[in-house]
């Protein structure tokens, strides 16, 4: 029996959802839902849990050829991950902390993008009567003042 099959049987067996399965391994509800269709596998992790979820020897879960579970597998149930370790919560809050630091990060960078555009598309009140009358001058010439009243 296939990896696959056997988790879908494993799980109905032991009457979980898909969501409970994510919720219990701290994985997404796609992800499980791959792992029963076939259309990828777990991490070497995610195989040690759920051999614990599950109360089977990893070697079942990974052995094709057996479809049946071994009897003594069934007498000495292990303990189940149901209750998140400490390891589980330290990796959880370290994911959620790279989240919010690339979240902080994408909008920082969108607001110096748009404080950019802003000040690059700011009319310069300082424009002086020659570039508004689109005037040619030139750095030499000198304006000419006459005071002379006359």
């Amino acid at each position: 029996m296939t990896l696959d099959k056997k988790l879908v049987r494993l799980r109905k067996k032991e009457g979980l959802s898909q969501a409970d399965v994510s919720e219990k391994l701290d994985v997404s509800r796609q992800a499980v839902t791959k792992w029963e269709t076939g259309t990828s596998r777990p991490s070497t992790e995610n195989l040690q849990a759920l051999s614990k979820l599950y109360n089977v020897p990893l070697e079942y879960l990974l052995d094709e050829s057996a479809d049946e579970l071994p009897t003594a597998a069934l007498a000495a149930p292990e303990t189940p991950v149901a209750e998140s370790g400490p390891e589980r919560e330290v990796q959880k809050k370290g994911r959620q902390r790279i989240r919010w630091l690339v979240i902080g990060a994408v909008v920082f960078v969108l607001l110096g993008c748009v404080l950019s555009w802003y000040k690059n598309n700011q009319k310069n009140d300082m424009d002086d009567l020659h570039t508004l009358q689109r005037e040619d001058t030139t750095l030499d010439e000198v304006p000419k003042f006459d005071l002379n009243w006359d």
